[in-house]
């Protein structure tokens, strides 16, 4: 999976500047880093509003997929904590139409950031004609809805979003190896494309 090294560095790098910010440790907080790119065409979508006062939501920005978890309670202040992005490169599978595919297993964000949260949102995208995805992780299955990104050039592209329990003592509690199955499936309830 291209970047997929880059993404969990700016990860780590947004949960420790929100520990340190959240500890008044603001001298160690990295310097802001520049707005995620907008959408190239219509609004970001949102995927997902399970956790009260936050949603996420994700975008194509020219070949980026894009996802960010942002508060929407009125809690909002000023500080990266009350909204993570992150943009890494699209798989190349969504630049062109085609049959139903799910390009890459789905990236996990650790936000919003609790410490004492036991699940971790999984975000992926998909092409064509899926309307569900479930994934299976430490023996745990979730499935989720696929939500319709604008996109440009006539191509279908969606993204679904997951929650799952993790495992383990560090922040996100488990790795890209530990997904074991996902699935898209059409409207009628029939296996279209999968991933093992």
């Amino acid at each position: 999976m291209r970047n997929t090294v880059g993404m969990r560095a700016r990860i780590l790098l947004t949960v420790v500047a929100g520990i340190l910010a959240a500890q008044g440790c603001t001298a160690a907080v990295p310097a802001p880093e520049a707005p995620p790119p907008t959408p190239t065409v219509g609004q970001p979508v949102v995927l997902d509003a399970r956790v009260p006062g936050w949603e996420t939501a994700a975008w194509l920005a020219e070949d980026a997929f894009c996802v960010r978890v942002a508060r929407v309670d009125g809690k909002r202040s000023e500080g990266k904590e009350n909204e993570f992005a992150f943009c890494d490169p699209a798989p190349e599978a969504l630049d062109t139409v085609g049959p139903p595919l799910l390009p890459t297993k789905p990236m996990p964000y650790v936000a919003p950031l609790d410490p004492q949260q036991r699940e971790i949102i999984l975000v992926g995208p998909v092409r064509g004609a899926v309307t569900s995805v479930s994934v299976t992780m430490f023996g745990q299955t979730a499935t989720a809805a696929v939500h319709q990104l604008p996109a440009t050039r006539d191509r279908q592209i969606g993204a679904y979003a997951v929650w799952l329990p993790r495992n383990g003592g560090e922040r996100d509690g488990m790795d890209l190896s530990d997904i074991t199955a996902v699935v898209g499936y059409d409207a009628d309830g029939n296996v279209v494309t999968q991933l093992d």
